[in-house]
């Protein structure tokens, strides 16, 4: 007697060979009721298994860059130096005049 292992191989063949039930059965020596009812148990079974959660692949989303116009944008950012001084720094401001700003500022200044 197969096992059922067995008959979802003989299913699998059956419908690889592009046979009718009764060639491929009677080819292989059983009946093509059998091929028939083994082909639904075997579904049946898939269907009634839970399937996998899926896993949907990454997305990539297009990306606008906007200018942020929320009021704490348009506070001013303070910058302690250790020697003591304060530097304020409106939104829109040169980093490059901003970093030889902060140089002068760093200077000790003599007594």
């Amino acid at each position: 007697m197969a096992t059922r292992v067995e008959w979802a191989e003989r299913v699998q063949r059956w419908e690889r060979s592009g046979l009718s039930a009764e060639q491929f059965a009677r080819r292989e020596g059983y009946k093509a009721k059998q091929l028939y009812w083994w082909r639904w148990k075997l579904r049946a079974e898939v269907a009634s298994q839970p399937s996998p959660p899926s896993v949907e692949a990454p997305r990539f989303l297009p990306v606008h860059v906007v200018t942020d116009t929320s009021p704490a944008a348009a506070e001013p950012i303070e910058i302690a130096l250790p020697n003591g001084r304060v530097v304020r720094v409106r939104p829109g401001f040169d980093p490059a005049t901003l970093e030889r700003v902060l140089a002068l500022a760093a200077e000790e200044v003599p007594c």
